[in-house]
Protein backbone atom coordinates (compact mmCIF):
# COMPACT_ATOMS: atom_id res chain seq x y z
CA UNK A 1 0.00 0.00 0.00
CA UNK A 2 1.75 3.54 -1.35
CA UNK A 3 -1.13 5.83 0.76
CA UNK A 4 1.32 6.06 3.76
CA UNK A 5 3.90 7.36 1.55
CA UNK A 6 2.36 10.69 1.14
CA UNK A 7 -0.10 13.05 2.31
CA UNK A 8 -1.77 15.46 0.84
CA UNK A 9 0.78 15.17 -2.50
CA UNK A 10 3.67 15.91 -0.07
CA UNK A 11 6.41 12.95 0.75
CA UNK A 12 7.56 12.92 4.52
CA UNK A 13 10.86 14.12 5.93
CA UNK A 14 13.25 11.73 6.11
CA UNK A 15 14.88 10.95 9.13
CA UNK A 16 18.05 11.08 7.74
CA UNK A 17 17.83 15.04 6.75
CA UNK A 18 18.68 17.34 8.47
CA UNK A 19 18.20 21.34 8.84
CA UNK A 20 16.03 20.22 4.82
CA UNK A 21 19.73 19.21 3.47
CA UNK A 22 19.71 15.43 1.89
CA UNK A 23 22.44 12.91 3.80
CA UNK A 24 22.57 10.24 1.13
CA UNK A 25 25.03 8.31 3.27
CA UNK A 26 27.90 8.79 0.33
CA UNK A 27 31.48 10.71 1.56
CA UNK A 28 32.26 13.26 -1.04
CA UNK A 29 35.50 14.85 0.26
CA UNK A 30 38.39 13.70 2.65
CA UNK A 31 39.24 14.02 6.58
CA UNK A 32 40.49 17.21 7.66
CA UNK A 33 43.66 15.89 8.77
CA UNK A 34 44.25 13.79 5.45
CA UNK A 35 44.05 16.61 3.43
CA UNK A 36 46.74 18.30 5.61
CA UNK A 37 49.24 15.49 5.47
CA UNK A 38 48.62 15.40 1.85
CA UNK A 39 49.33 19.18 1.42
CA UNK A 40 52.25 18.91 3.71
CA UNK A 41 53.68 16.20 1.48
CA UNK A 42 53.16 18.20 -1.63
CA UNK A 43 54.79 21.12 -0.47
CA UNK A 44 57.91 18.91 0.57
CA UNK A 45 58.00 17.45 -2.86
CA UNK A 46 57.39 20.60 -4.44
CA UNK A 47 60.16 22.53 -2.15
CA UNK A 48 62.68 20.03 -2.95
CA UNK A 49 62.13 19.51 -6.81
CA UNK A 50 63.12 23.31 -6.65
CA UNK A 51 65.90 23.14 -4.26
CA UNK A 52 67.45 20.57 -6.65
CA UNK A 53 66.72 22.64 -9.90
CA UNK A 54 68.00 25.92 -7.52
CA UNK A 55 71.33 23.81 -7.47
CA UNK A 56 71.69 22.16 -10.17
CA UNK A 57 70.99 25.94 -11.79
CA UNK A 58 73.59 27.32 -9.42
CA UNK A 59 76.12 24.62 -10.14
CA UNK A 60 75.85 25.23 -13.90
CA UNK A 61 76.54 28.87 -13.18
CA UNK A 62 78.74 29.10 -10.96
CA UNK A 63 81.31 25.86 -11.10
CA UNK A 64 80.97 24.78 -14.42
CA UNK A 65 81.04 28.15 -16.20
CA UNK A 66 83.73 28.71 -19.25
CA UNK A 67 83.07 32.06 -19.06
CA UNK A 68 82.66 33.88 -15.72
CA UNK A 69 84.61 33.56 -12.57
CA UNK A 70 87.52 31.77 -14.80
CA UNK A 71 90.71 32.92 -13.81
CA UNK A 72 92.54 34.30 -16.68
CA UNK A 73 95.61 36.08 -15.80
CA UNK A 74 97.54 34.47 -12.94
CA UNK A 75 99.78 37.04 -12.29
CA UNK A 76 97.31 40.08 -12.15
CA UNK A 77 94.67 38.22 -10.95
CA UNK A 78 95.97 36.80 -7.95
CA UNK A 79 97.66 38.41 -5.08
CA UNK A 80 99.73 36.25 -2.78
CA UNK A 81 101.66 37.30 0.37
CA UNK A 82 103.69 35.55 2.27
CA UNK A 83 106.57 35.42 5.08
CA UNK A 84 110.47 34.08 4.40
CA UNK A 85 110.07 30.54 3.27
CA UNK A 86 107.34 30.46 0.90
CA UNK A 87 106.95 31.55 -2.74
CA UNK A 88 103.65 32.36 -4.60
CA UNK A 89 104.76 29.53 -7.00
CA UNK A 90 104.73 27.06 -4.43
CA UNK A 91 101.78 28.67 -2.70
CA UNK A 92 99.70 28.45 -6.32
CA UNK A 93 100.85 24.50 -6.92
CA UNK A 94 99.52 23.87 -3.27
CA UNK A 95 96.63 24.85 -4.10
CA UNK A 96 95.78 23.68 -7.42
CA UNK A 97 95.76 27.36 -8.51
CA UNK A 98 96.47 27.76 -12.63
CA UNK A 99 94.71 29.80 -15.02
CA UNK A 100 91.47 28.63 -16.40
CA UNK A 101 89.99 27.18 -13.34
CA UNK A 102 86.78 28.18 -12.33
CA UNK A 103 86.92 30.08 -8.80
CA UNK A 104 84.10 28.85 -7.09
CA UNK A 105 85.64 25.02 -8.74
CA UNK A 106 88.43 25.80 -5.97
CA UNK A 107 87.64 24.03 -2.54
CA UNK A 108 88.97 26.88 -0.33
CA UNK A 109 88.35 25.37 3.37
CA UNK A 110 89.59 22.04 1.71
CA UNK A 111 92.95 23.26 0.21
CA UNK A 112 93.39 25.97 3.53
CA UNK A 113 93.39 22.55 5.68
CA UNK A 114 95.51 20.26 3.49
CA UNK A 115 98.31 23.66 3.23
CA UNK A 116 98.06 23.76 7.56
CA UNK A 117 98.85 20.55 7.60
CA UNK A 118 101.20 20.08 5.18
CA UNK A 119 103.08 23.40 6.50
CA UNK A 120 103.88 23.36 10.22
CA UNK A 121 105.57 27.08 9.61
CA UNK A 122 102.13 29.01 8.65
CA UNK A 123 100.34 30.02 11.58
CA UNK A 124 97.07 31.27 9.73
CA UNK A 125 96.24 31.30 5.98
CA UNK A 126 93.29 33.64 4.46
CA UNK A 127 91.76 32.85 1.31
CA UNK A 128 89.33 35.51 -0.22
CA UNK A 129 87.15 35.33 -3.75
CA UNK A 130 86.94 38.56 -5.47
CA UNK A 131 84.12 38.84 -8.22
CA UNK A 132 84.59 37.77 -11.06
CA UNK A 133 87.80 36.59 -11.40
CA UNK A 134 90.24 38.09 -8.67
CA UNK A 135 91.63 35.90 -5.55
CA UNK A 136 93.55 37.42 -2.48
CA UNK A 137 95.64 34.65 -0.23
CA UNK A 138 97.21 36.37 2.31
CA UNK A 139 100.05 33.63 4.67
CA UNK A 140 101.31 34.21 8.12
CA UNK A 141 104.48 32.60 8.94
CA UNK A 142 105.57 31.27 12.00
CA UNK A 143 108.33 33.00 13.38
CA UNK A 144 111.07 31.20 15.39
CA UNK A 145 112.36 32.27 18.38
CA UNK A 146 114.60 29.11 19.63
CA UNK A 147 116.58 26.13 18.10
CA UNK A 148 115.62 22.94 19.46
CA UNK A 149 117.86 20.29 17.81
CA UNK A 150 119.83 19.92 14.12
CA UNK A 151 118.51 19.48 10.76
CA UNK A 152 116.88 23.28 10.92
CA UNK A 153 114.02 22.55 13.64
CA UNK A 154 113.32 25.76 15.33
CA UNK A 155 110.06 26.66 17.48
CA UNK A 156 108.16 29.88 17.62
CA UNK A 157 106.60 31.41 20.58
CA UNK A 158 103.40 28.76 20.67
CA UNK A 159 105.44 25.84 20.77
CA UNK A 160 105.21 24.49 17.39
CA UNK A 161 108.14 23.24 16.04
CA UNK A 162 108.85 23.34 12.32
CA UNK A 163 112.15 23.83 10.16
CA UNK A 164 113.76 27.19 9.14
CA UNK A 165 117.56 27.07 8.01
CA UNK A 166 118.43 30.64 7.59
CA UNK A 167 119.10 33.18 9.80
CA UNK A 168 118.22 30.79 13.09
CA UNK A 169 122.24 30.50 13.90
CA UNK A 170 121.98 32.99 16.66
CA UNK A 171 118.67 32.03 18.37
CA UNK A 172 118.56 29.76 21.40
CA UNK A 173 119.08 26.60 22.13
CA UNK A 174 116.43 24.17 23.97
CA UNK A 175 118.30 21.18 25.01
CA UNK A 176 116.02 18.45 26.66
CA UNK A 177 116.18 14.29 26.51
CA UNK A 178 116.71 11.74 24.01
CA UNK A 179 112.82 11.68 23.17
CA UNK A 180 113.01 15.64 22.68
CA UNK A 181 115.61 15.51 20.09
CA UNK A 182 113.55 13.05 17.92
CA UNK A 183 110.70 15.89 18.08
CA UNK A 184 109.58 16.50 14.22
CA UNK A 185 107.61 19.39 12.61
CA UNK A 186 104.37 19.94 13.31
CA UNK A 187 104.50 18.58 17.13
CA UNK A 188 103.84 20.97 20.01
CA UNK A 189 106.23 20.89 22.93
CA UNK A 190 104.92 20.58 26.45
CA UNK A 191 106.08 20.58 30.38
CA UNK A 192 109.89 22.11 30.70
CA UNK A 193 110.57 22.80 27.15
CA UNK A 194 106.95 24.78 26.90
CA UNK A 195 108.15 26.56 29.93
CA UNK A 196 111.51 27.01 28.29
CA UNK A 197 109.96 28.41 25.05
CA UNK A 198 108.13 30.66 27.40
CA UNK A 199 111.07 32.05 29.23
CA UNK A 200 112.56 32.96 25.94
CA UNK A 201 109.64 34.79 24.69
CA UNK A 202 109.66 37.05 27.82
CA UNK A 203 114.14 37.57 27.42
CA UNK A 204 113.07 39.32 23.67
CA UNK A 205 111.97 42.46 25.81
CA UNK A 206 114.31 45.43 24.93
CA UNK A 207 114.59 46.02 28.40
CA UNK A 208 115.56 42.66 29.22
CA UNK A 209 119.48 42.60 31.13
CA UNK A 210 119.94 38.91 29.90
CA UNK A 211 120.38 37.19 26.62
CA UNK A 212 120.31 32.92 26.44
CA UNK A 213 122.38 30.77 24.67
CA UNK A 214 121.01 27.28 25.82
CA UNK A 215 118.10 26.35 28.32
CA UNK A 216 118.70 22.73 29.46
CA UNK A 217 115.22 21.40 30.27
CA UNK A 218 116.50 17.81 31.27
CA UNK A 219 115.64 18.41 34.95
CA UNK A 220 112.41 18.11 36.56
CA UNK A 221 112.17 21.05 38.65
CA UNK A 222 114.01 23.60 37.02
CA UNK A 223 115.79 25.21 33.97
CA UNK A 224 119.67 25.56 33.53
CA UNK A 225 120.79 28.39 31.71
CA UNK A 226 123.58 29.28 30.00
CA UNK A 227 123.72 32.80 29.55
CA UNK A 228 125.49 34.44 26.49
CA UNK A 229 128.45 35.63 28.68
CA UNK A 230 128.69 31.96 29.49
CA UNK A 231 127.30 31.98 33.02
CA UNK A 232 125.02 29.64 34.01
CA UNK A 233 121.81 29.61 36.52
CA UNK A 234 119.35 27.73 37.98
CA UNK A 235 116.00 29.30 37.10
CA UNK A 236 112.49 27.74 38.10
CA UNK A 237 109.24 30.07 39.13
CA UNK A 238 106.17 28.84 41.13
CA UNK A 239 103.89 26.99 37.96
CA UNK A 240 106.55 26.73 35.92
CA UNK A 241 104.77 23.76 34.25
CA UNK A 242 101.32 24.40 34.79
CA UNK A 243 100.04 25.30 31.19
CA UNK A 244 96.56 26.40 32.29
CA UNK A 245 97.72 28.63 34.62
CA UNK A 246 99.17 32.74 33.49
CA UNK A 247 102.54 32.41 35.19
CA UNK A 248 104.00 35.19 33.08
CA UNK A 249 104.41 38.02 35.59
CA UNK A 250 105.68 35.45 38.09
CA UNK A 251 108.42 34.29 35.51
CA UNK A 252 109.70 37.60 34.49
CA UNK A 253 109.74 38.88 38.22
CA UNK A 254 111.89 36.55 39.00
CA UNK A 255 113.93 36.80 35.61
CA UNK A 256 114.30 40.59 35.86
CA UNK A 257 115.20 39.88 39.76
CA UNK A 258 118.18 37.17 38.17
CA UNK A 259 119.22 39.58 36.05
CA UNK A 260 119.79 42.90 38.58
CA UNK A 261 121.67 40.49 40.79
CA UNK A 262 123.82 39.46 37.78
CA UNK A 263 124.76 42.83 36.91
CA UNK A 264 125.51 44.05 39.88
CA UNK A 265 128.98 44.89 41.01
CA UNK A 266 128.94 42.04 43.86
CA UNK A 267 127.19 39.72 40.93
CA UNK A 268 129.01 40.22 38.27
CA UNK A 269 132.20 37.60 38.86
CA UNK A 270 129.97 35.32 40.01
CA UNK A 271 129.50 32.95 37.34
CA UNK A 272 126.90 29.72 39.20
CA UNK A 273 123.65 31.43 40.37
CA UNK A 274 120.72 29.55 41.70
CA UNK A 275 116.87 31.29 41.45
CA UNK A 276 114.77 28.17 42.10
CA UNK A 277 113.06 29.97 45.00
CA UNK A 278 110.98 32.99 44.42
CA UNK A 279 112.40 36.46 45.41
CA UNK A 280 115.50 34.91 46.36
CA UNK A 281 118.78 34.78 44.15
CA UNK A 282 122.07 33.43 45.14
CA UNK A 283 125.60 33.80 43.50
CA UNK A 284 128.34 32.03 44.14
CA UNK A 285 131.82 34.03 43.93
CA UNK A 286 134.38 33.03 42.27
CA UNK A 287 136.68 30.02 43.77
CA UNK A 288 134.05 28.53 45.76
CA UNK A 289 132.77 24.95 45.17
Amino acid sequence: MKWDLFKRGKARPSRFALNNRRVTGVVTGLPGGVKVVLFLLAFTLGGALFGWGSWALFETYYFRSQKLFVLRDLRNSVTITTGKTLTPDLICEVLGIREGINLFSLKIEQKRQELLEQAPNIRDITIVRRMPDKMNINIIEREPIARVGSNGRVVDDEGVVFIRYAGTGGLPMIKGGDEFAQIKPGDRVSGNEMAAVRLVNNSLRPECRLRLLVLDTTKDDYLLLTLSDHRQAKFAWDGMQDAEKNTEAKMQKQFDQLGKAMESDIGRPCQQWDATQSGRIFGTPPGVQ
